[in-house]
């Protein structure tokens, strides 16, 4: 762990809220159902329902210009709101549970149009008036799916947390900062200001919380750690003691150098990235891009907290995504193979780096939906995410989760069935092996399954099944 002597978020934060105070808060923007979130306080709010809250847009009195991340909205230029449910019985102390919604990316015009009804906020409005345990009960006669405010996940009561649930609707993993155009179609990739400006609640209205849970699913997972780190500046370099952890499910974590040199500039997370003070310019064009930022916010960590990711080793979504973005194998490794392996190498070099930071790998073909409901199916991850967000304790990456490591032999990712998608969910688990690395994959790949689907159809398939994530993550 180490700390700068002038953190650049604070920087960024003094700056901001300097100009905040010339600024006029405006929600003209917002929806008729919903709360303003800068003249709302939490202690106004009823325990035991949710609410909608949307952030207002922070134009200076000038009224030409807008205030850093200033102008939350969807990527079509719709409305944007978050949800808050406070705990259905009142608290000592202030817990904090922040999940980010998840649903996909895209970067031109073709994967913006194929992912167009993601652009815009998801029709979840049925939950507001509702309890956590009263969208709980649907959650039970449903099938695969769960809403963590509803339950207890190891040794965390989540029922005793503060809910906050930011909703994805900008297709640039929550962080961008930019106005695309492509080819006529024009896509807000404003996910920093929705994300930003959700985050200044938080902070406004919780001044001294005790533990903070970060979590995520998909692309609402990828950016976790940038979330952490500012979550982490803002109340640690403030003195205060505040646990801050990270469940992170089913990350898309390789970006291929194809899509960072070509398309990663699209979303411009140069903003986020260098008011944490990463090194964007150096690593804005890398395959391992997320493996630096991990490392950087790894290092800026504190030791008690813990950062965890949950993934599967045959992932169709990831793999889907990793081919879209030009990820390719050669003449001896396939790409599904190139992209496990180098994912394998990059989580197992962190975790020898850093003590406060584990992987726990499902042997079986899946990807996520919302309330860590599929991480829950396998056998063993309850005791190690114990471990990762228990309230009082630090990582012990020696501790137990399953000594079965298997090499495994992937399906092909262009051949994705229903079955590829929804996972086994009674598949053994492997996570770490006895000398630290987690288990790799056979390079030699399985046949392609007979129920196939032609790419293009699996890919539209895999939209459609991207949406249900996006609204189920929204629930939990």
């Amino acid at each position: 762990m180490k700390h700068r002597d002038v953190p650049i978020f604070l920087l960024l934060s003094a700056v901001m809220a300097t100009a905040d105070v010339s600024t006029i808060i405006s929600h003209e923007n917002c929806d008729s159902n919903s709360l303003p979130a800068e003249s709302t306080s939490v202690s106004t709010l009823d325990n035991g329902q949710f609410y909608k809250m949307c952030p207002g847009s922070h134009q200076h009195s000038n009224n030409t210009t807008f205030a850093t991340f200033g102008q939350p909205r969807c990527g079509d230029g719709s409305n944007f709101a978050f949800y808050l449910t406070r705990p259905e019985q009142p608290q000592e102390e202030e817990k904090i549970l922040i999940d980010l919604s998840g649903g996909g990316a895209c970067w031109d015009k073709g994967t913006c149009a194929l992912q167009g009804f993601m652009l815009k906020m998801p029709p979840i409005d049925f939950v507001l008036g509702m309890s956590c345990s009263d969208v709980g009960k649907i959650a039970e006669v449903s099938t695969g799916w769960d809403i963590l405010c509803a339950r207890t996940v190891g040794e965390t009561d989540f029922t005793e947390y503060n809910t906050v649930v930011i909703p994805y609707c900008t297709q640039d993993v929550h962080l961008g900062d930019a106005e695309a155009i492509y080819d006529g179609m024009n896509v807000q990739h404003v996910g920093a200001h929705n994300t930003y400006r959700t985050l200044q609640w938080v902070f406004d209205n919780f001044e001294d919380p005790s533990h903070i849970v970060l979590t995520g699913c998909s692309a609402g997972a990828t950016p976790l750690p940038v979330i952490y780190h500012m979550v982490n500046e803002h109340y640690k370099e403030r003195g205060q003691n505040v646990k801050v952890d990270i469940i992170a499910d089913s990350p898309v974590y390789l970006t291929p150098t194809n899509f960072m040199e070509n398309n990663f500039g699209n979303w411009n997370h140069e903003t986020v990235m260098k008011s944490i003070g990463f090194d964007y310019d150096t690593h804005k064009g890398d395959l391992q891009y997320a493996s630096a930022v991990l490392d950087y916010v790894l290092d800026e960590s504190d030791d008690s907290d813990g950062i965890g990711i949950f993934s599967h080793n045959d992932d169709p979504i990831s793999l889907m995504y990793y081919n879209a973005m030009g990820g390719k194998g050669d003449a001896e490794v396939s790409a599904k193979t190139k992209w496990w392996s180098d994912m394998n190498a990059s989580w197992s070099q962190l975790k020898n780096d850093h003590e406060n930071f584990d992987v726990f790998i499902a042997d079986s073909s899946g990807h996520c939906s919302s309330g860590l409901y599929i991480p829950n199916q396998q056998p063993d991850f309850e005791k190690w995410v114990s471990n990762i967000i228990a309230p009082t304790t630090s990582v012990q990456q020696d501790a137990p989760t399953n000594t079965s490591v298997t090499n495994i032999a992937v399906t092909d990712p262009t051949s994705v069935t229903a079955e590829d998608e929804s996972g086994s969910l009674d598949s053994p688990v492997s996570s770490m092996n006895n000398n630290g690395d987690l288990s790799s994959v056979d390079s030699q790949a399985d046949p392609p399954s007979a129920a196939t689907t032609k790419t293009a159809a699996g890919q539209n398939h895999i939209a459609t099944m991207l949406f249900f994530h996006l609204s189920f993550s929204l629930l939990g």
